[in-house]
């Protein structure tokens, strides 16, 4: 009886163990799912901090030429005026 006691002690452990392992192994591949999924996410972000950032420097670069073509603008309305008096 000694003997069989043992043997199931074994037998349930050897289980346990091979429960355990499972365990592990389904939570490892569960992370790393959710790495990739946070690397695509950052990866996504990034590229809309690029864009933004290309969006900005296009708009400023806009906003300068505006300011060079109406300082152009208001040169030569002043010029005319200078010659018309």
């Amino acid at each position: 009886m000694t003997i069989q006691a043992y043997q199931t002690l074994y037998e349930s452990s050897i289980a346990y163990g091979m429960r355990k392992t499972l365990q592990a192994e389904q939570s490892k591949a569960e992370k790393f799912n959710l790495l990739a999924s946070l690397g695509r996410a950052c990866q996504d972000h990034d590229d809309m901090i690029a864009d933004l950032k290309h969006t900005i420097e296009s708009k400023l670069q806009e906003e300068v030429d505006f300011a060079e073509d109406a300082e152009i603008g208001h040169g030569e309305q002043m010029d005319r005026e200078k010659k018309r008096c």
